[in-house]
């Protein structure tokens, strides 16, 4: 016995313009597409119940391909800093919140957003006695206090590789921690078992509210032990049924192999990740020439190119692929020079995540590789207020370049990069088909709406080899869909970021519905 869905937009994602007026679905599979009545006619008494659609449109489910459940899930409990607008605001709600393992944590500042930049100082007075850290946005800069900077043993003359202390000019360390220097404050965040299965929970309920029934994620190495974090997924994935492609910290990955987890349906193993630089808010993305607002810098390197190699070899001995974190122009650089050196296996892809700043030059050495790019168009969006400050417009050029990387022939799926942004699949699709921001205008850079769509969809599972079952509407695939009040196709500009979903649906089971939506007989 199943449902008949009728009177809508449904697009298969099989085609640009593959679309039906309603749909069969019956134990969690959909069985067929096509014109209601004929539907009627063939399934008859199959038909338990019938959903009127209205009109609404109907997409396969959305996958972020890239995400961090578990600090997804933190993030949503602690201070947004990216809600206030002025440093006394946050600083207010920065008291009133409880610490999380005998520390302040709050998450998502942007100085840009702010009327004054926080400091040391300001931290300090927040908190004299008790540790704290307050987290930018992209998650690759912190600032702590003098308390967690005592405590984390460091001084303003500690040399980190891959990694720095931020200094003023009198010497003195000035509270900012950048990318490898962070590490470890991983150990003293860590989650028990019973937390990251919280966080979890929180996070996957969030994102069935933005029509996200699975995901790629990595955060194996950052919340506790690797075996109760993995326990923490097995148990959380089983029960909701939300799937979750977990790539493998190179930090993890020996513990990983030892260890040979059996894992259930709701989980696949996907590359070993690496970090080869940072992000472009806090100046740490590894860029060839030095920032157009601080020359002095380019970034940084967070590992060495023998160090880099090193890794890259260690996973082909695993059989593993690998995805590298790499924004700017020089990371990318350099992971393709490994790659060239060292291929991934035959028949598996590489993954390139973020490419934000690409080369011409590049883009024709990509194109020979076996990768996929793994990309966050949302990123236009948040970095809009800085972009053309950290690189110049010449450079802006470079920068943001969604169909010059269609163009290389590399898969391209989708992802937010939550907690660092929003899992709202809108803006990401906003972002892709009208690539304007602020002062910055990549229109030449767009995606139809189509291939905006495919990001989120089919394309995340052809990455996993499960795209003969999810990621399209078609007879035989799971009943994974969304449903909003819009057609995509049909709308332009803003109006794309105010379409409203209507309903997840994860294998036949409504998992978030918007009250008095639809009607069903």
């Amino acid at each position: 016995m199943g449902t008949l869905y009728v009177n809508g937009i449904i697009r298969t994602m099989a085609h640009e313009h593959d679309v039906h007026p309603a749909m069969f679905i019956e134990a969690g599979r959909i069985v067929a597409m096509g014109d209601e009545g004929k539907l009627r006619r063939r399934f008859g008494k199959r038909v338990e119940s019938i959903v009127n659609l209205n009109g609404k449109a109907v997409y396969p489910a959305f996958t972020d391909a890239h995400i961090h459940l578990i600090g997804y899930g933190e993030a949503i409990g602690r201070v947004d800093a990216s809600r206030y607008m002025t440093l006394e605001e946050l600083g207010q709600a920065f008291l009133k919140a409880e610490a999380i393992n005998g520390i302040h944590v709050a998450e998502g500042y942007d100085e840009t957003k702010l009327d004054q930049a926080p400091t040391k100082a300001w931290l300090n007075q927040l908190f004299p006695t008790e540790p704290a850290l307050l987290k930018r946005t992209d998650r690759h800069t912190v600032l702590v206090n003098d308390v967690l900077f005592e405590q984390l043993g460091y001084k303003a003359s500690t040399v980190i590789e891959g990694g720095k202390i931020g200094l003023l000019d009198s010497g003195e360390a000035d509270g900012f921690l950048y990318d490898a220097a962070m590490e470890p404050l991983y150990a003293l965040q860590a989650g028990s078992t019973e937390r990251n299965k919280s966080s979890l929970r929180a996070a996957i309920k969030d994102l069935h509210r933005h029509g996200i029934v699975a995901a790629h994620t990595e955060d194996l190495s950052y919340h506790g032990e690797l075996n109760e974090v993995l326990s923490a997924y097995k148990e959380v994935t089983e029960e909701t049924g939300f799937h979750a492609h977990l790539l493998v910290h190179h930090l993890v990955l020996d513990e990983f192999i030892q260890a040979n987890p059996v894992l259930p349906d709701t989980l696949s193993i996907g590359a070993m990740k690496l970090f080869v630089d940072g992000a472009l808010g806090g100046r740490t993305a590894l860029l060839h020439r030095g920032y157009s607002d601080d020359p002095t810098t380019r970034g940084i390197e967070v590992h060495s190119q023998d160090q880099l190699e090193q890794l890259v070899k260690r996973a082909r001995s695993y059989g593993f692929t690998v995805a590298a974190h790499v924004i700017g122009d020089l990371a990318i650089e350099r992971f393709v020079d490994v790659l060239e050196k060292y291929p991934a296996p035959k028949g598996t892809r590489d993954r390139i995540i973020h490419a934000t700043v690409v080369r011409p030059e590049l883009l024709a050495r990509v194109r020979k590789l076996p990768v996929l790019i793994d990309v966050q168009p949302v990123f236009l969006l948040d970095d809009a207020d800085f972009a053309e400050a950290r690189l110049g417009l010449k450079r802006l050029d470079s920068a943001y370049r969604l169909k010059s990387l269609a163009g290389t022939g590399a898969l391209m799926c989708g992802g937010s990069d939550a907690p660092i942004s929003s899992p709202d699949v809108r803006r990401a699709l906003y972002a892709a088909a009208v690539g304007k921001a602020g002062r910055i205008d990549k229109s030449n850079e767009v995606l139809s709406m189509y291939e905006a769509l495919l990001l989120f969809t089919k394309n995340p599972h052809v990455a996993t080899e499960t795209h003969g079952r999810k990621g399209m509407l078609l007879p035989g695939y799971d009943a994974d869909f969304v449903i909003f009040e819009e057609d995509f196709y049909r709308l332009a500009d803003e109006q794309i970021l105010t379409n409203r979903l209507v309903e997840t649906v994860q294998q036949g089971k409504t998992v978030y519905r918007l009250e008095a939506s639809l009607t069903t007989t």
